[in-house]
């Protein structure tokens, strides 16, 4: 993906879904990057959440989705998913929940060498 192991990259995705008379959704995402004398690191977090309350009628529907991609450096990856999903489809107002957030950190051992600048 790079042309030298000098860097770390990662990238979060949040997506939610909703679909009813009374609907709210949200997605955020946060990354950070930084260097330190021993090597470098990147780390996000993304959370989104979809909330719909239906009808006898018609039912509620949501989707919570959070994905990531990293790579760089001489890596050390640490991540974590969590998914979950709530629907009540009975009485006069049904709802449905859903809630997904990813974490992830990259540490890596960046590299002095001055092949990787193309010298």
């Amino acid at each position: 993906m790079f042309a030298n192991n000098n860097m770390l990259f990662v990238m979060l995705n949040a997506k939610s879904d909703a679909l009813g008379d009374l609907t709210a959704t949200t997605a955020s995402t946060k990354t950070f990057a930084g260097a330190g004398i021993a090597g470098g690191h990147a780390a996000g977090l993304a959370v989104t959440t979809a909330f719909a309350e239906g009808t006898a009628a018609a039912a509620p529907y949501t989707d919570a989705t959070t994905n990531w991609l990293g790579s760089g450096g001489y890596n050390l990856i640490s991540s974590h998913s969590n998914n979950v999903s709530f629907d009540l489809p009975h009485g006069p107002t049904p709802v449905s929940l859903s809630i997904s957030s990813t974490s992830v950190t990259l540490w890596g051992f960046l590299s002095a060498s001055p092949f990787d600048y193309g010298h």
